[in-house]
């Protein structure tokens, strides 16, 4: 029992450092940059609306969305989510309205919907 509150005071500690990663991070000509310019992120990529409102969650390789990633409204509910593979739309995504219902899903080959 005492490993798992280790264990869980530990990612709450690390958990909180999201904000700090994002701040290092940028999106340029649709690639993720450091903030210094001069390599492509590689990494999960947290982007802010402004010092406190997540804007989008997800992972990039080489500076390239590649992964799943999660888009919020400014007021921290789900706008929509789905995957991306070398920086474009994959897979199966779901579209939500601010009320959190699903507004459409749509799937996506090669960054074209299908």
């Amino acid at each position: 029992m005492k490993k798992i509150l280790i264990l869980l005071a530990v990612m709450t500690l690390f958990g909180c450092s999201d904000k700090g990663s994002a701040q290092k991070i940028e999106f340029r000509k649709e690639i993720i940059y450091t903030l210094d310019g001069e390599k492509p992120y590689t990494g999960e990529a947290v982007l802010y609306y402004d010092g406190d409102n997540i804007e989008s969650r997800g992972y990039s390789k080489d500076g390239k969305p590649d992964g799943e990633w999660t888009y919020y409204f400014y007021n921290g509910t789900v706008k929509r989510k789905g995957s991306y593979l070398n920086g474009k739309m994959e897979g199966h995504w779901i579209y939500y309205y601010h009320s959190g219902e699903v507004e459409g899903e749509a799937e996506y080959r090669n960054g074209k919907e299908i």
